[in-house]
């Protein structure tokens, strides 16, 4: 269980406030700039940042920051288990640029609101609000490897396309369809899809009509040619290849199953 230590938002300290703790807290500190800041850090130049600019501070590092002018930003310290951060793979204690801030932003007044009005339930939901910030972290930071204009231009669009073909798995996608809506040749294609979703067209609108298919065989109404055509599968052969590689018996067996 992750709990709350203290959180803000939209804080407004004093202009040209100092944050100065040399031995950091002995909870995590997210913090999420929203108005021009410098930071310190030993043994490095200070690092001037941007609104959008977020750092994760482990227990007992050195939290040294001043506001250029305006003191604006919202934070959570947090007590949690080293494996989750580890699990995520976040940086920490380093600047970085998610391009997710307003979602990061959202969660921070969604925090600060069950901290403040100590709702029933409010540590368990702060609980998923934390873990869901963690995710939101992870995946930003995935992204920023990618150069900021085709970040900015490349993942809406792939994700808004990513959607529809998922959602209509039936339909005949091919790489060369996808490619020839998003502008881009096949190369690219799957250095994104790997980047952001960690897999390939193929191999998800596969799971996408597996999952279709064995909904369809849950109604007895329907037969398993008519369920294995409906999700997209053009060759009743090869569907029952693919079934059984991927769920480890047939289509007849895991109907009987069911």
């Amino acid at each position: 269980m992750i709990t709350i230590d203290y959180c803000g938002y939209h804080t407004h300290n004093p202009d040209r406030d100092i944050i100065l703790r040399p031995s950091g807290t002995t909870s995590y500190l997210f913090l999420l700039v929203l108005q021009p800041m410098t930071f310190y850090f030993p043994n490095y130049s200070p690092v001037k940042v941007k609104p959008g600019a977020c750092i994760l501070y482990s227990p007992g590092k050195p939290q040294h920051y001043q506001a250029d002018h305006e003191f604006f930003n919202s934070y959570v310290h947090f007590f949690c288990n080293q494996d989750n951060i580890k699990e995520y793979g976040i940086k920490q204690n380093k600047i970085f640029y998610p391009d997710n801030t307003e979602e990061l932003n959202w969660l921070l007044k969604k925090i600060y609101q069950e901290f403040i009005n100590k709702l029933s339930k409010s540590e368990q939901m702060m609980n998923l609000y934390i873990h869901q910030l963690l995710i939101l972290l992870h995946r930003g930071q995935l992204r920023e490897s990618i150069p900021c204009e085709k970040r900015l231009n490349i993942y809406p669009e792939l994700l808004i396309l990513r959607e529809q073909m998922l959602e209509n798995c039936e339909q005949p996608w091919t790489v060369e369809k996808v490619c020839k809506i998003l502008n881009i040749g096949k190369s690219q294609l799957y250095k994104y899809y790997d980047l952001f979703f960690h897999s390939t067209p193929k191999e998800e609108l596969i799971q996408a009509r597996l999952q279709k298919a064995k909904y369809l065989m849950s109604n007895d109404a329907v037969t398993i040619k008519q369920a294995a055509y409906d999700s997209g599968f053009n060759n009743i052969c090869h569907f029952n290849r693919i079934f059984k590689m991927q769920c480890e018996c047939t289509p007849g067996e895991y109907r009987k199953k069911g």
